[in-house]
């Protein structure tokens, strides 16, 4: 499931007294993730928390080692060993030195590192922490932990990254992950657009002579708030950057630090050792275009970029998505910080199963390609049920499939792009889905009898998809409807941010199964020009589409006023409340104004809370009976159609 930008992640923290990480799992976990063309770097950064006053620091140098060695020390830093290796005629050069102060070497590395970098990049030292070793090269995650023979090495923390380089060359180990500043490293997936605002936070700082890659800026970026003496959560909140609509703005703290916070896509793990416990930190953009998955078990925390990852090591895991707009951490010493997400308002964390008694298939140790044409060998033969065991992630489920009226039993965890444009296939998944599940489907159903990732029926169009737990981000975008041809979507649980995004057609149903609150996120139905989405129970109307912030609202209302729009009283009445109710209560030219000025580029939806009308319900009677008989729930959820809803549609349909 490696998003498009064709890089993985994955970290494990052990918890205090639990057995140390071996390289060799951790290896496993982090190659299983990369594919053909993804061999233009990978690393590792293993963390043990020990005192003492050594300091690791490693470089890569086009020449003998101790050239580099009397740089260093004509810096003032004293070396109590070198070890040297060498990869064709460049030397991984790693030095064990006795630390006088952590702004000596500071300035140390930086000033080598300019040196070096503008002496046509002849080295780097990329590493340098107390007990941090990072391994790192061109190739895949297997080829690396080979070259360093790490497999064997035990860790408390271990983060890992392969990567197909996008924004920097792959020829040198130099732009591998991970990236590391001073007890800190980070692995990153995606992109960051605030790297220009983010290099110039560090060179007012003192910084300069970076490689040019945003993963090694990130890097820097932690540790500088961290020497500026912020918190971990402090430092790790300011890098999220979550969205200031809904969270408590620290405006001082916001106005300071405005060049550090990151924005564009990404994903990013960070590991530190502040000397008296390891932190795993597992952040990502606020509308989480990348994807991240959490994990707990009774001895480790995980952070990964698929399900799968977490499952190789301990299939019965808890695993739970990353909140949109939120941050995980976890340290050694304290446990679980924050969660990422309010994990208790979760109705399961869907543990799949991957057996049955009788089956088709087995995929284990089978390419996705491999059980793709499994399957087809056996519908050749005339069967029509057919049965796989031990899915770990593969991708591409019956995408290339014909109308053939196969029924699918699918047992594990399924990769991205499962039944993408699927027309008259069923599928039954034992088990959770990854992202981008039901692609411009067109008929047929799917039947997830556990949870599914972002971005699920996207351009949906035709069929029926039934979720028993949670869904994540971005689902049910761009469905779409064509006379008789309507797409059906229900949602036992939970929904993330985005749900119905630009919708134009079809039904979804968000029923909030077992779930603690409020079963949706932010942000619902936003462009959406038509279709319905009906989601059980009452939700704060904030939550609907695109809304403006309150600081618009107010400005807005003011200019009102000294036109002599609305009154004082009605000023007063109005200024607290969200754009969707402000503009219910406005008439005449006071509303058209509002319209035009804020719904004109993304329409806002409208939403009633009511309940379902005579004719809704005989429309979706039907829909909720098969939703029960397919995901074996007690019927009695056929009732629930008569309690209210919150309805959302569009506002070009009022």
């Amino acid at each position: 499931m490696i998003s498009p930008s064709g890089c993985g992640v994955f970290g494990i923290l052990r918890k205090k007294d639990a057995p140390k990480i071996k390289g060799k799992d951790v290896t496993n976990a982090i190659d299983i993730v990369r594919y053909r063309g993804s061999d233009k770097g990978a690393g590792f950064a293993v963390f043990n928390l020990k005192e003492g006053n050594s300091y690791y620091v490693k470089a890569f140098y086009f020449g003998d080692g101790e050239e580099i060695k009397r740089e260093i020390e004509d810096q003032g830093i004293r070396i109590n060993s070198l070890q040297e290796k060498y990869i064709g005629e460049l030397c991984d050069c790693n030095f064990e030195i006795s630390l006088g102060s952590i702004a000596s070497l500071k300035k140390t590395v930086r000033n080598i590192n300019e040196i070096l970098w503008n002496n046509g990049k002849k080295g780097r030292i990329y590493s340098a922490g107390r007990s941090l070793q990072v391994y790192k090269g061109v190739g895949y995650p297997a080829d690396i932990a080979r070259q360093y023979n790490i497999y064997d090495v035990e860790g408390d923390m271990w983060i890992a990254h392969t990567r197909q380089p996008t924004n920097s060359p792959g020829s040198y180990p130099y732009w591998s992950h991970p990236f590391s500043a001073f007890d800190v490293a980070i692995v990153h997936n995606g992109d960051v657009s605030s790297f220009g605002a983010n290099v110039e936070f560090l060179q007012s700082r003192g910084w300069g002579g970076f490689v040019g890659t945003d993963s090694e800026v990130m890097a820097f970026l932690f540790e500088e708030l961290i020497s500026e003496g912020l918190s971990v959560e402090e430092a790790t909140r300011i890098l999220a950057n979550p969205s200031r609509r809904f969270g408590k703005l620290n405006v001082g703290e916001d106005y300071i630090y405005r060049n550090a916070r990151l924005d564009g896509p990404f994903t990013a793990i960070i590991g530190y050792n502040s000397g008296e416990d390891l932190f795993m930190l597992g952040i990502a953009d606020r509308a989480k275009f990348r994807p991240v998955i959490i994990g707990e078990d009774e001895n480790y925390y995980y952070i990964a970029s698929e399900e799968n990852q977490i499952r190789l090591l301990n299939p019965n895991a808890r695993v739970w998505t990353l909140e949109p707009g939120n941050y995980f951490i976890a340290s050694l010493i304290k446990g679980l910080v924050n969660a990422g997400r309010d994990v208790i308002k979760l109705s399961s964390f869907s543990t799949p199963t991957f057996h049955a008694e009788k089956f088709d298939i087995d995929a284990k140790g089978l390419g996705y390609k491999d059980v793709n044409r499994a399957i087809m060998d056996v519908a050749k033969t005339g069967k029509k049920e057919i049965t796989v065991i031990n899915l770990l992630g593969h991708r591409f489920i019956g995408m290339n499939f014909p109308r053939a009226g196969l029924k699918l039993s699918l047992y594990g965890v399924v990769g991205n792009a499962m039944a993408n444009l699927n027309e008259n296939n069923v599928f039954h998944v034992y088990g959770n889905v990854a992202d981008d599940c039901c692609d411009t489907m067109q008929g047929g159903k799917v039947v997830i009898h556990g949870d599914a990732r972002d971005v699920l029926a996207q351009t949906f169009q035709g069929g029926y998809i039934y979720v028993k737990g949670n869904a994540g981000n971005r689902v049910g975008i761009q469905m779409r409807e064509y006379m008789n041809k309507r797409p059906y979507l229900v949602i036992g649980g939970m929904v993330d941010d985005y749900l119905g995004e630009y919708m134009a057609g079809g039904v979804i149903l968000v029923l909030g199964l077992g779930i603690k609150g409020e079963p949706v996120g932010n942000y619902v139905g936003s462009g959406m020009v038509g279709g319905r989405i009906y989601i059980r129970g009452k939700i704060n109307s904030e939550k609907i589409g695109l809304q403006p912030s309150r600081q618009e609202i107010v400005r807005f209302l003011k200019a009102l006023l000294l036109e002599n729009m609305i009154s004082e009283d009605e000023y007063n009445e109005l200024k607290d409340m969200p754009y969707v109710e402000v503009v219910k209560k406005l008439d005449g030219e006071a509303k058209k104004y509002a319209q035009k000025l804020f719904e004109e580029k993304v329409g806002i939806p409208i939403y009633e809370y009511r309940e379902l009308s005579e004719e809704e319900i005989k429309e979706l009677t039907p829909i909720i009976k098969d939703y029960v008989t397919e995901t074996n729930q007690n019927e009695e959820i056929v009732e629930l159609l008569k309690e209210k809803y919150t309805v959302v549609t569009s506002s070009l349909h009022k």
